[in-house]
């Protein structure tokens, strides 16, 4: 009973520390897209890269130090929109990208405007976070995990009480 408990505890802890570290990037270091230990994740809008990536699909990128062609990067565009799309050339430190689903190239992209790699994309983790991340029910859900991390501290405590009144119940006797 004890270790589930803990584990209980550890994970409702984790929890608080990934809401924090999200708080902090988005509105203390303003970055965009938000990073959560150098990973961002982000929901598809568009179909412009189906069939490899449908609309409503999570994806999660991560920075690197070179990109090749071929491989699906995000990046800002000059209206501040992301954009995450194939390389299909890079020339002199500009890259040409394009929707696997359009027929026209993007125009060139410097490569400061690169925020990273695509390493994973989810359906199903996209249709959570579309739905978790609302803003009432992401509310919602920190009340819940404060709600229950009060009910653990009150538990533990009345679990102590109880079995020191036990003790002094048998120390009387």
């Amino acid at each position: 009973m004890r270790f589930k408990e803990f584990f209980k505890n550890v994970i409702i802890l984790f929890l608080i520390v990934v809401l924090i570290e999200i708080c902090y990037s988005k509105f203390v270091e303003k970055e965009y897209p938000v990073k959560l230990f150098g990973f961002s994740f982000l929901c598809v809008t568009t179909g412009s890269m189906e069939p490899t990536i449908d609309s409503g699909e999570l994806i999660i990128i991560r920075e690197k130090d070179k990109y090749l062609e071929n491989d699906i990067v995000t990046y800002l565009d000059d209206d501040g929109f992301l954009i995450t799309h194939r390389i299909v050339n890079i020339n002199e430190g500009k890259l040409i990208t394009k929707g696997d689903n359009n027929n026209l190239n993007d125009p060139e992209v410097q490569m400061e405007n690169i925020q990273g790699k695509v390493i994973l994309h989810s359906k199903l983790l996209g249709f959570f976070v579309i739905y978790i991340l609302k803003p009432l029910i992401f509310i919602y859900v920190i009340i819940l995990l404060i709600i229950n991390f009060k009910d653990l501290k009150t538990k533990e405590r009345v679990d102590t009480y109880d079995e020191e009144k036990t003790n002094n119940e048998k120390d009387c006797n």
